[in-house]
C-alpha cells in the first residue's frame, strides 16, 4: 500500500510538472502559410494561403522544441489560391466547396522519431467538411523567440475528403488524386506577439 502511495505521488508530480512546462503559443500573423500542391496530366499546380489563425500548446526547453501537446490552425478556404492564376483559384474554391465549408483546419499533436529518420507528427486535416488523419514529417527551429514548425505530407488525396480531382477545359486537364499538404507555422508566446 505504501508503494502504491509513493508511485501515485510520483505520477502526480510528473503530471503537474508536465502541465506547468506546457505553454500556449499563438500564430505570428502573416508570417506562415499552408500550401496544397500536386500534379495534373499537363503540369504541376499549387495553392497557398498566408492568412492563418490558431495556437499551439508547446514545451520548449533550452531553445529546443521538446513536445507538441497540440497545434490547431484555421484557414479561410477563400484565401487558398494561386496568385498568378485566377482561373485556378476560382476552380479550387469550387472543388474545396468553400461556400458551404469556409474553413480548412489543420490539427496536430505529439511527435516521434525512430532511429535517425525524420520526425513524424500525427495530423488531422478538415477540408470541405470532411476529416482525414494524415502522418506528417516535420522539422522545427527557434529563431528570435519564434518557434517554427514545418510539417508536410504527400500522403493526402482529394478522395480522402470526398472530393473529385479537379478538371479543366472540358476534361483536357485532369489533376491526379494525390496532393501534398505543407504548413509552415511560426509561433510566439502571446505577450511577445503583442509587443511586436
Amino acid at each position: 500500500m505504501k508503494k502504491l502511495r509513493i508511485v501515485g505521488l510520483v505520477l502526480s508530480c510528473f503530471v503537474v510538472l508536465t502541465l506547468q512546462a506546457q505553454e500556449k503559443y499563438v500564430i505570428v500573423p502573416d508570417a506562415g502559410h499552408m500550401v496544397l500542391s500536386g500534379t495534373s496530366n499537363t503540369s504541376d499546380w499549387m495553392l497557398k494561403s498566408s492568412q492563418l489563425e490558431g495556437d499551439a500548446q508547446l514545451v520548449v526547453k533550452e531553445n529546443s522544441l521538446t513536445n507538441i501537446s497540440r497545434v490547431i490552425i484555421n484557414v479561410d478556404a477563400e484565401t487558398i489560391a494561386n496568385e498568378n492564376n485566377k482561373r485556378m483559384s476560382k476552380k479550387a474554391h469550387k472543388v474545396l466547396r468553400a461556400d458551404e465549408n469556409p474553413t480548412v483546419t489543420f490539427f496536430a499533436y505529439g511527435f516521434s522519431k525512430i532511429g535517425n529518420g525524420p520526425k513524424k507528427i500525427k495530423g488531422n486535416i478538415s477540408i470541405a467538411g470532411r476529416n482525414a488523419d494524415i502522418l506528417f514529417e516535420f522539422t522545427s527551429r527557434i529563431e528570435d523567440g519564434v518557434v517554427w514548425i514545418i510539417a508536410e505530407s504527400d500522403q493526402a488525396k482529394f478522395s480522402d475528403f470526398g472530393l473529385e480531382p479537379p478538371e479543366d477545359f472540358g476534361g483536357a486537364i485532369k489533376c491526379h488524386d494525390e496532393m501534398k499538404i505543407q504548413v509552415q507555422l511560426p509561433f510566439m508566446l502571446p505577450d511577445e506577439a503583442q509587443s511586436n
